[in-house]
């Protein structure tokens, strides 16, 4: 039986010049993504004993643990300038399977996010190390992790 690895899945920026070209972050160490869904309260007084519901909106969050590994123009550097956009501009990723190697046809999430860079840490004798946090700003694209 085959196993998945972590170490195959990389995120991948949009060019800001080229759109549709995507670019490898360097220096990830872990990406992890969650969903949740809100509630909706479906309960009427007929039923006894049990609430119901039904799944609400979902919310996307995708985190991304790096080891900067500069000069990475093309990727952490333009992650880091569009995170750092004031006002907030939404842009797109891609998670590809294949590692560095990975090709459009290996995306298997694809959507538009906003960027944080919601810490950095300059820890003595540690490489710096950055997380940063990407939130839905659209419904993905493609989406079959799991």
């Amino acid at each position: 039986m085959a196993k998945k690895l972590g170490n195959d899945y990389l995120v991948w920026l949009e060019s800001s010049t080229t759109a549709g070209t995507y670019n490898l972050v360097k220096g990830q160490q872990s990406v992890s993504i969650s969903r949740d869904a809100g509630s909706i309260d479906t309960t009427t007084k007929d039923e006894a004993g049990y609430g119901t519901s039904a799944p609400g909106l979902k919310s996307l969050k995708i985190s991304l643990d790096t080891i900067p590994n500069l000069p990475d123009a093309t990727g952490y550097t333009a992650l880091e300038a569009q995170c750092n956009a004031a006002p907030a501009v939404p842009f797109n990723i891609q998670i590809r399977k294949g590692g560095a190697a990975g090709a459009s046809a290996d995306a298997v999430f694809q959507g538009l996010v906003y960027g944080n860079i919601s810490s950095t840490e300059f820890g003595q004798n540690d490489a710096v190390k950055a997380k940063v946090e990407f939130t839905a700003a659209a419904a993905p694209v493609k989406d079959v992790l799991g």
